[in-house]
């Protein structure tokens, strides 16, 4: 084999190895996957020491990027904000109406569905749910 057909294959068997990219160009990073954001509604009878065992629950995970917990009042306020066209809707609402929850943004490479699974049984939660903003994960 000549020189030149050396190089032509070692040439292509780096560029089908990913390994290189055409001269003057520089290989185009995959972007991350996004992170996923689920929320833990408590239940409306959930006790103080259930909701401080979400809380740590939730500290403990790897898979959690943040943690941000919204009260009764919070919720109804981002409800009036929502909806804030329903008048009659919007007043007949009150914090006592609402749960407490969670919001929670899992890392880009995090199991959400796994996540999930594991919250569901944890003692004062009512729902878990993603966000429906975003796609389900791959």
């Amino acid at each position: 084999m000549g020189p030149r057909l050396v190089a032509m294959l070692l040439a292509a068997a780096l560029a089908v190895a990913g390994c290189g990219a055409p001269a003057g160009q520089t290989p185009v990073p995959r972007p991350a996957p996004a992170a996923v954001t689920v929320r833990l509604e408590l239940a409306m009878d959930a006790t103080e020491a259930q909701r401080a065992g979400v809380a740590s629950w939730l500290r403990s995970r790897p898979d959690v990027a943040s943690v941000a917990f919204e009260s009764r009042e919070q919720a109804l306020a981002r409800f009036r904000e929502a909806y804030r066209d329903s008048g009659e809707l919007v007043g007949s609402i009150s914090s006592a109406d609402l749960p407490e929850s969670f919001t929670v943004t899992l890392k880009a490479d995090a199991d959400v569905d796994g996540f999930v699974a594991a919250a569901q049984p944890l003692e004062g939660l009512d729902h878990v749910v993603q966000d429906q903003d975003q796609p389900p994960p791959d």
